[in-house]
């Protein structure tokens, strides 16, 4: 019997790394899961060969033993048989046809909630007709739920505890709960919080878990990139020019920035460690100032006078200056 490929199969290459390897899985995986597609025999077997590769190819143990294996295939056990195709992977699972409900859990973590609650709205609403509850093999456990949880960008650097109502299913009736919610510093849109064993439960069996998602609003005035806080501070062109001390709002508090003679527009400040912590460990983020000169619009006759016998010369303005010496040596290059 020919090998099979499990490289070919996650349609990976054989040097690929590992987060390309999971992350070709769980797309294949979302794609081809029997919850996606009912009663269809070919997505079954599609979904179970590309969980086959992935026990193998997604561990790095088995991963190395299955290239030693391609390499020296006559070496390894009787009849020149696959020692990583040891039958059906999923055949305890409990699954009919298909993965049980701890197997899929190991091998997709918090994608459970993507998966299994595709088919709420937040905050918890159902479909009209009842709860659609979702496969899990022998219901050895209720459906995931999803809730959206908003927190601002002042939330985010500090972190925070919140309490949130939504209605869940304990036995297959309608029950209301309240939990406290505790958003880590420095956590970023999207994200998902894992509360065990806080979701439904239709028959009675063990429930499903809670995943709060993230979203994170949007601020009159800063922005976030990565673990950076954005500000755009406009100033005016005597504040340029001749320099001045602004005091600044942050996340937690003010601080001043000087901004120097001769400051243009465009030029970025940084502040060291006033973005946002970082969740795993380390340095914070830092916030970047970005000036912008502002030109007043309605100066009157006298006043455009007074500018004009400043009689400031090209040469003092720096970008001015600049763009004239780039057409000078375009127009000498010709």
């Amino acid at each position: 019997m020919a090998k099979k490929d499990y490289y070919e199969i996650l349609g990976v290459s054989k040097t690929a790394k590992a987060d390309e390897i999971k992350k070709t899985f769980r797309k294949l995986a979302m794609k081809w899961h029997p919850d996606k597609n009912p009663n269809n025999k070919a997505a079954e077997t599609k979904f179970k060969e590309i969980a086959e590769a992935y026990s193998v190819v997604g561990d790095a143990e088995k991963r190395l033993q299955y290239d030693q294996f391609q390499a020296s295939p006559f070496s390894k056990g009787p009849g020149n048989q696959n020692p990583f195709r040891a039958g059906d992977p999923f055949a305890s699972s409990g699954f009919p046809g298909g993965p049980g409900a701890t197997s899929f859990q190991d091998l997709f973590g918090d994608m459970f909630g993507d998966i299994f609650g595709a088919s709420r709205q937040d905050p918890f609403s159902r479909p009209q007709g009842g709860p659609q509850p979702q496969a899990r093999g022998p219901q050895q456990r209720g459906p995931d739920l999803r809730y959206t949880l908003n927190v601002n960008l002042e939330e985010v650097s500090t972190g925070i505890k919140k309490v949130i109502s939504f209605l869940r299913k304990r036995s297959g009736r309608d029950e209301s709960a309240r939990l406290e919610v505790s958003v880590p510093p420095g956590v970023r849109q999207g994200q998902k919080l894992k509360l065990q064993n806080e979701g439904d439960s239709l028959r009675g069996e063990a429930p499903g878990d809670l995943f709060v998602v993230i979203n994170v609003t949007d601020h009159m005035l800063f922005e976030r990139s990565d673990n950076d806080l954005l500000l755009t501070l406009p100033i005016s062109f005597v504040e340029a020019a001749g320099g001045a001390t602004k005091d600044l709002p942050t996340l937690t508090g003010t601080v001043s920035l000087k901004v120097p003679r001769g400051s243009h527009s465009g030029q970025v400040f940084r502040l060291k460690d006033k973005g946002f912590p970082n969740v795993g460990g380390g340095a914070p983020g830092d916030m970047l100032v970005k000036i912008v000169v502002d030109i007043p619009k309605d100066l009157d006759e006298n006043q455009i006078k007074v500018l004009r016998e400043l009689n400031i010369v090209d040469s003092s303005y720096p970008l001015i200056n600049e763009f004239k010496e780039k057409v000078n040596k375009v127009r000498r290059n010709k």
